[in-house]
């Protein structure tokens, strides 16, 4: 009887082992696949860490730890301005390490929809990168940021009077630098 038990007690310890090593890791469980480069360093969170229930993403969990588009949503600017309740419509996860979070058609993009819509000689850059170089963005570890360090005329032109005027469009436009009647 003794043997038995002890057997017994080896076998259950073994199925134990094996569920923890490959099917009981409550942190993985059932997941649909690897995460993004942007998320791997949660690879080993609980799923709750991000999912509210198998499968769904609520944006507040999204939101706690992407502080600085909550605050842009809250000040009602910028991209995300309007598109706080869903996260995961535009941004796909578990499709892999090499998966990007962001599909962005620079071609079709509406660039009203950032709080800054292209007017005048602005509407004829084709090349984002013109504006949005990396010089000019906000620093992002794992993925490319389209979000300027400033978004005013002296993030991208060099002030040709600094210390006179700050506000280049209370005589300028963004159709020509020159001024056509002089203002004081």
């Amino acid at each position: 009887m003794k043997k038995h038990l002890n057997r017994l007690a080896i076998f259950g310890l073994g199925i134990f082992l094996l569920i923890g090593l490959y099917g009981g890791d409550k942190k993985r469980g059932n997941s649909p696949g690897d995460l993004s480069l942007s998320h791997s360093h949660l690879a080993n969170q609980n799923c709750a860490t991000c999912h509210s229930a198998p499968g769904e993403i609520r944006a507040g969990k999204c939101l706690s730890c992407h502080d600085k588009i909550a605050s842009r949503i809250t000040e009602g600017r910028g991209y995300h301005q309007d598109k706080g309740e869903d996260c995961g419509t535009c941004h796909t996860e578990h499709q892999g390490r090499d998966s990007q979070l962001i599909e962005l058609d620079e071609e079709d993009f509406d660039h009203s929809e950032a709080g800054y819509e292209l007017r005048g000689i602005h509407k004829k850059i084709k090349n984002c990168r013109s504006c949005h170089s990396s010089a000019r963005i906000v620093k992002r570890k794992n993925f490319t940021s389209y979000l300027l360090i400033n978004n005013k005329c002296t993030g991208c032109h060099t002030p040709p009077h600094p210390g006179i005027k700050e506000e280049c469009l209370s005589c300028h436009d963004e159709n020509s630098w020159v001024v056509d009647n002089w203002r004081n």
